[in-house]
């Protein structure tokens, strides 16, 4: 007898519930047994009862964390890019950044119109990508890969994925090369629901992540481009609650003050004090005032001439 989906999506949610329960109760003795099913939980494909289990998960059994980042970030990529998630490989990460290029193993999936489409909106035509990619899928592909493959990516799907990384710590993966070359493009779709949510995990993970604080060094460039993006969709973006998103981001984010107190970037967060929502001029100008500290000459004739 073949149980109708709604039963089916009931019987995957309790199940995951109650191995969130076992492993609160037994905490780390839960570990072996866990590790035998950990791929078999990503089967039914990414859901909020994944997560919510996975993170109870990562709490009480931590020697099981670097198994269910690593899954997860395999099927956000698939997801999101239509390709598993690549590992930071450094020297590779300098060639392809000296030659002003992205990396092939991304650049791939773009060339399968996955994610173009994607990232436009388009979630039907991502579906033939891939499976073009699963056809490839050696017979050795872990059930993980597999899953994501499966799923059929919705705008609800794309935001659940991009809330995966904001919700989950993967500071211990160097996620510079996605967050540039793949997740920024979300910023762009025709959701406002995936934009807003696109700008909550970049804004997350570069806040995170010390390597983006420093003045100097590999994550520089990523988190001004970060920066950039977010002031762009701050000042360009028709909707409203994705406005104050941004703007609300570059307030939190005191680490992004370096590269907010660039000219350009100062001069397009004082066009936002002609924005028709009240809260979001209120929280540009403290984001205004407290980059007067970081560079007067540039906010002081500017903050003089408005009062």
């Amino acid at each position: 007898m073949r149980i109708p989906p709604a039963e089916a999506d009931e019987t995957v949610t309790a199940v995951l519930q109650t191995i969130a329960t076992l492993a609160t109760a037994m905490g780390p003795a839960l570990t072996r047994y866990v590790r035998d099913i950990l791929d078999l939980m990503f089967t039914a494909g990414l859901s909020q009862a994944l997560c919510d289990s996975l993170l109870v998960l990562e709490r009480e059994v931590s020697q099981l964390q670097p198994a269910i980042q690593g899954r997860l970030l395999d099927m956000v990529s698939i997801i999101l890019v239509g390709v598993p998630f690549r590992p930071s490989q450094q020297s590779l990460d300098d060639l392809e950044q000296r030659m002003g290029t992205m990396s092939m193993h991304y650049a791939t999936a773009q060339n399968g119109h996955r994610s173009g489409a994607a990232a436009n909106g388009n979630t039907a035509n991502g579906a033939s990508s891939r499976d073009a990619y699963a056809g490839s899928v050696s017979d050795s592909t872990s059930l993980v890969v597999r899953a994501a493959n499966n799923i059929h990516v919705t705008n609800d799907t794309l935001v659940l994925a991009l809330r995966t990384l904001r919700i989950f710590d993967f500071s211990e993966e160097n996620l510079s090369e996605f967050v540039r070359n793949e997740i920024l493009r979300y910023l762009t779709n025709s959701s406002a629901a995936v934009r807003k949510e696109a700008i909550h995990a970049v804004s997350h993970i570069v806040m995170a992540d010390p390597l983006y604080r420093s003045m100097a060094g590999a994550g520089v460039e990523v988190a001004s481009e970060v920066v950039q993006r977010l002031v762009s969709a701050a000042v360009i973006d028709v909707d409203r609650d994705v406005r104050l998103m941004a703007v609300q981001m570059l307030k939190k984010g005191i680490c992004f003050d370096f590269h907010m107190g660039k000219a350009q970037n100062i001069q397009d967060l004082f066009l936002l004090l002609n924005d028709e929502v009240f809260e979001v001029r209120l929280t540009v100008l403290a984001v205004i005032g407290r980059l007067a500290n970081m560079n007067p000459a540039h906010v002081m004739p500017s903050l003089r001439r408005m009062v």
